[in-house]
């Protein structure tokens, strides 16, 4: 590894894959413009400087699938943890992160330390106020910390977490109450990761389903409705939320369900101008005894009825690898697609611009080798600007959702 002093201005440093990389020289420290790292599947990385964590432009940091870091001993600066803390860290194998320090707590925005063995997660990583995105997936957590002060955070994924017993308190985000503050860092970094929004709990076997889920789900895809609609920033239209959760049944807020993974939707029903978007949900659980498979992607397609053609897809963030999967319990996949975006794809094959055909929507997995999933239920809802409404009804009583349940989170 080079010395950095000779490349002070640099802002983008990606060495994903690099699997003979043992540590990064200490010098990385100059880097006070540097705002991208990606160190992914740098598998025999043992030590990264702790001057890393003072890097103040540092925006998105990707540490993900790097095991071996878990077994650093705890650095100096995690001072902020109690005595009975330290004296359990020092007996795990946990990863060398720090604990608190103000200029990281002030401009990172992404972290991925996902697969890297973790089995605690610093209680002051609550205190990372500017953060947006979180990945801790396939890591060995029975708890997690409080994150409900992550009031920027909107996405957080959990996936493969086999030993997490409880969700910790999450926050109601603003989700992009901050984007124009930050669409010029959003800009240069676009070319770098497909910007994520969404709750992933998924094969989290000890936790089940629960009503925290439902209401933190149903929650988090109506601030993110609501924010979309009050924001002008058109880096949002490349934006839709998926949520994916626990859960065995089509919530009633559905008015429009189906067995199995397809559903009819009448094109004349969502053609009225107020209506913003529409909004799926797909329950599904996978097969068992694939001695074959290796992983799929759940995509959602959407055809036209009559000439059987499909116009627009949309693929659920969450790759469901046979390996990791222990459990074959339901889950239930929710996401919101604007409607600006879904008809401009329409338009490109209904050249009339007539709309008489009706669409239909099919859940299928997508990958050579797929795991088979079996589609249980499906079912759609169109979301009217006076829905916004109902919406914040939820949003002024947050500490009270059962209240809400029956009319918003639909859960009898």
């Amino acid at each position: 590894m080079p010395d950095f002093g000779d490349i002070p201005n640099l802002e983008v440093l990606d060495l994903e894959g690099c699997i003979k990389l043992v540590q990064i020289d200490p010098s990385i420290g100059v880097l006070k413009k540097l705002y991208f790292l990606n160190l992914e599947d740098c598998k025999n990385l043992v030590n990264i400087p702790n001057n890393i964590f003072g890097l103040t432009s540092l925006k998105y940091l990707n540490l993900s699938g790097c095991p071996k870091l878990n077994k650093n001993p705890i650095p100096r600066q995690l001072k902020n943890l109690d005595s009975s803390e330290s004296s359990s860290h020092s007996q795990s194998r946990t990863f060398s992160f720090y604990d608190y320090h103000e200029g990281l707590a002030s401009c990172l925005s992404e972290i991925d330390i996902s697969f890297c063995g973790l089995s605690q997660l610093p209680g002051a990583i609550g205190c990372l106020r500017q953060l947006e995105s979180l990945n801790i997936a396939g890591n060995n957590f029975v708890t997690l910390p409080n994150l409900k002060e992550l009031s920027n955070l909107e996405y957080l994924n959990l996936k493969h977490c086999k030993l997490l017993e409880s969700l910790p308190q999450l926050p109601f985000p603003t989700f992009f109450d901050h984007m124009t503050k930050h669409k010029t860092t959003l800009k240069r970094m676009e070319n770098y990761y497909w910007r994520k929004v969404g709750l992933i709990i998924f094969n989290c076997p000890k936790l089940g389903e629960s009503e925290h889920c439902d209401s933190i789900a149903f929650l988090w895809m109506a601030q993110f409705i609501q924010a979309r609609q009050q924001s002008s920033y058109d880096f949002c239209d490349k934006n839709r939320i998926d949520i994916v959760i626990p859960r065995s049944e089509i919530p009633i807020w559905f008015k429009n369900q189906s067995e199995g993974g397809s559903i009819r939707i009448e094109l004349s029903t969502i053609m009225d101008n107020n209506c913003i978007g529409i909004s799926f949900c797909v329950v599904f659980s996978v097969k068992p005894d694939q001695t074959e498979a290796q992983y799929s992607k759940i995509i959602l397609q959407f055809l036209n009825s009559e000439r059987n053609k499909s116009f627009f897809y949309h693929s659920i963030p969450t790759n469901i690898e046979r390996d990791l999967i222990v459990v074959k319990s339901n889950h239930m996949c929710l996401c919101y697609i604007p409607m600006r975006p879904f008809f401009d794809k329409l338009k490109e094959i209904d050249q009339t611009h007539t709309h008489r055909d009706d669409i239909i929507m099919s859940a299928s997995c997508w990958n050579y080798r797929s795991v088979a999933l079996k589609f249980q239920h499906c079912g759609y809802r169109l979301v009217y600007e006076h829905d916004l409404q109902d919406f914040n009804l939820t949003m002024m009583h947050p500490g009270n959702l059962s209240t809400h349940k029956s009319k918003f989170l639909a859960i009898e």
